[in-house]
């Protein structure tokens, strides 16, 4: 199964469509249920989270590869304390002696603190992680010194955001025999969205979703079957994350993989350069 299930609804009320709020726990549960009974094997969930791996831990998750992240860090700190006390952490949150992956959050940590990577090595020769890497928003955090050092990536690719395909990224991962994950693959909802719902921020791409739902109407398919399709679609692409607020809304898209789509070049007539748009921590919604 190439999807993984991100949890950050889980802690935290997230979403520009979101409008159910944080996931009960009974809820979690479900949802849980129904992502090993579909083989969905790999849970996706960070520190920054809010109580999301607090929740998981309140679960039966001993099934799954695990997935988290390190905190974004602080101007000034030691930087391995940081690390060790975000996965100790972790760990007693998740009820867990050992993950699959752990991640720095923010990539551009890196900058302040490059001995960051090194710390990550040290903690998986221990045995605490399997696969260590990072968490990136844009291919200029990417650097060939810093792929030959990870195991593990995970990147945002949405049929509105190519940028890691046009930049031929997803191949220079694969000769380092980095693991991909993405993220945003409904760019948060967003693409979702029916005509009419769309906050006026978005007015400037608003040809841009029009024309994502008449394709999804040509090719007789639901916007979230086009959305989630594309991206698992893509071979180089390992895992696909997505978030699902509760168990109807994973089954709608475990449903929605059943939709095969042939690949197309006019889906490339899509894509979306400016940030302001396509990077969620760029929105300017209030």
């Amino acid at each position: 199964m190439k999807l993984a299930l991100g949890t950050v609804q889980f802690g935290l009320n997230y979403g520009v469509s979101n409008r159910a709020g944080k996931t009960r726990t009974e809820e979690v549960k479900r949802i849980l249920r129904l992502a090993k009974s579909a083989s969905l094997n790999t849970i996706d969930t960070a520190a920054a989270y809010g109580d999301a791996e607090a929740v998981l831990g309140n679960c039966t998750i001993n099934d799954f590869n695990i997935v988290s992240k390190v905190k974004p860090l602080p101007i000034s700190c030691n930087e391995e304390e940081w690390v060790h006390s975000c996965l100790k952490r972790t760990l007693a949150d998740l009820n867990l002696n050992a993950i699959y992956g752990l991640l720095l959050h923010n990539a551009d940590d890196l900058k302040k603190y490059p001995s960051l990577l090194e710390i990550l090595y040290n903690i998986k020769t221990n045995n605490k992680v399997a696969k260590i890497g990072l968490s990136v928003y844009s291919p200029n955090q990417v650097s060939q010194p810093i792929l030959e050092k990870i195991d593990l990536v995970q990147l945002p690719v949405n049929i509105f955001d190519q940028r890691f395909l046009t930049a031929d990224l997803l191949q220079n991962f694969k000769n380092n025999k980095v693991e991909v994950h993405t993220r945003s693959a409904f760019l948060q909802g967003l693409l979702l969205m029916s005509e009419g719902e769309w906050p006026e921020y978005f007015n400037p791409i608003k040809h841009s979703l029009e024309q994502f739902h008449l394709i999804a109407k040509h090719l007789n398919v639901t916007p979230l079957a086009l959305a989630i399709n594309y991206v698992v679609g893509i071979e180089l692409i390992d895992k696909v994350v997505v978030g699902v607020n509760n168990e109807a809304q994973l089954e709608e898209i475990l449903q929605a993989l059943e939709s095969k789509l042939e690949p197309n070049v006019f889906y490339n007539e899509l894509s979306i350069e400016d940030e302001k748009f396509i990077n969620p921590a760029k929105w300017q919604l209030g």
